[in-house]
């Protein structure tokens, strides 16, 4: 079976709960992946944000200080975007903690080499390829000079579904989705590095998760990585390691009536994701939802 690294990805805030929960996850082997750019945002009142980031920088310190004895890795936001040199100075801060960095909407290899000039420290690096222009230039990204600092290179359902303008968001239950990442992951693997899966958003959904981890064990032929995004997902991967067939059926949409609603009613203080103990809904879908109304009406 191919060996798989598990992450698991939780908003940098609130670092007294997120301490506790980071040390409830360390029985079960898996990285912590703390984030500053999705899950840091207020979708209905993005003016916002600024403050929202710049609270979770130091909700970040904080929950450092909590768990003095392990690193962490770090999703900070978009190379050239307004919140990126922040959270430039938030990595040489704390530079020591730092496991790897996570390279979000990474489109060019002129992405990473901005990245570096930036930072005197040589982060290990884990890339997101998440847009079309990203996939598009995959080859070009991957290309040997900084194959010593990447590690993974991950690729981001929601957010190639919301830069695609793709509605509604093919889920890992369906043949949209394998028969896209196994091209993806064919280009990653031709060039040495390993693949790094989107996560799933459906958390009640653990037969399809389960899948997901079994077909890439078969698929991939380099060490792979798994993104959790809920302690339950993260049981669920921890525990599966056998492979089995199971009769897995896409996943029911919901109307966009409906999406709509429930990531409004469920969307919690702090949070970009809206959570009601079945699924998250992602600000992509949401964005998505909202644009296809508009061009019903």
């Amino acid at each position: 079976m191919t060996q798989f690294q598990l992450f698991q990805c939780i908003p940098a805030y609130k670092p007294g709960p997120t301490s506790r929960l980071i040390k409830s996850l360390f029985k079960y082997n898996c990285k912590i992946l703390l984030d500053l750019e999705d899950s840091i945002q207020n979708v209905l009142n993005p003016k916002l944000n600024s403050l929202l980031k710049a609270q979770a920088r130091k909700d970040f310190i904080a929950i450092l200080a909590f768990i003095p004895e392990r690193k962490i890795s770090l999703r900070i936001n978009r190379v050239g975007s307004e919140e990126f040199e922040n959270d430039l100075i938030l990595l040489d801060q704390t530079k020591n903690r730092i496991e790897s960095v996570f390279l979000p909407k990474v489109e060019s290899m002129e992405d990473i080499l901005i990245f570096q000039s930036c930072t005197s420290n040589k982060f290990k690096l884990n890339l997101i390829l998440e847009t079309k222009k990203g996939i598009e230039n995959i080859d070009q990204i991957l290309s040997p000079t900084y194959k010593v600092l990447i590690d993974k290179v991950f690729f981001g359902n929601y957010d190639y579904h919301l830069d695609s303008n793709i509605f509604p968001v093919h889920e890992q239950s369906s043949d949209w989705y394998w028969n896209t990442i196994k091209q993806i992951i064919s280009s990653i693997e031709q060039y040495g590095y390993g693949f790094g899966n989107s996560p799933y958003a459906l958390i009640s959904d653990t037969t399809t998760l389960q899948q997901s981890m079994l077909k890439l064990n078969k698929i991939c032929s380099n060490p792979y990585a798994l993104m959790s995004l809920h302690l339950q997902q993260t049981k669920v991967l921890f525990r599966t390691n056998t492979t089995q067939n199971l009769d897995i059926k896409s996943s029911e949409f919901e109307g966009i009536e409906d999406l709509k609603t429930s990531f409004i009613k469920n969307l919690q203080k702090g949070r970009s994701f809206s959570f009601d103990n079945q699924r998250i809904i992602t600000p992509q879908e949401y964005f998505l939802a909202t644009a296809k109304h508009k061009c019903q009406d």
